[in-house]
């Protein structure tokens, strides 16, 4: 049984994050480009406010799913990245693989 998140279903959440930001971007490009001009000031007010809330929230939507997709980026890693004798992609020199059996 693996230890820590499966890579495949790490993966999986990976790309939806991406695309959840490319939505995110979209969309908040469209909510800006709704910017009109009404020619009453307190409307005006009121419209700008509410898309620029919108924006903001989108934006900040996206930011979040990038911050989660990066934390996942490293339980993502493809299976074909270990090598053929075991060794981990992440392992730092001096890492013992849980195999070898050390002696002092």
């Amino acid at each position: 049984m693996p230890l820590g998140p499966d890579p495949e279903l790490a993966r999986a959440a990976v790309a939806r994050l991406d695309d959840l930001r490319a939505t995110v971007t979209a969309a908040e490009d469209d909510v800006l480009a709704c910017l009109v001009v009404t020619g009453e000031p307190r409307p005006q007010r009121v419209l700008d406010d509410w898309l620029d809330q919108v924006a903001d929230t989108l934006r900040a939507l996206g930011e979040q799913a990038a911050d989660l997709s990066s934390a996942l980026n490293r339980h993502a890693a493809p299976p074909e990245a270990l090598t053929g004798d075991g060794d981990r992609p992440d392992a730092v020199a001096g890492d013992v693989p849980l195999d070898v059996e050390v002696r002092s």
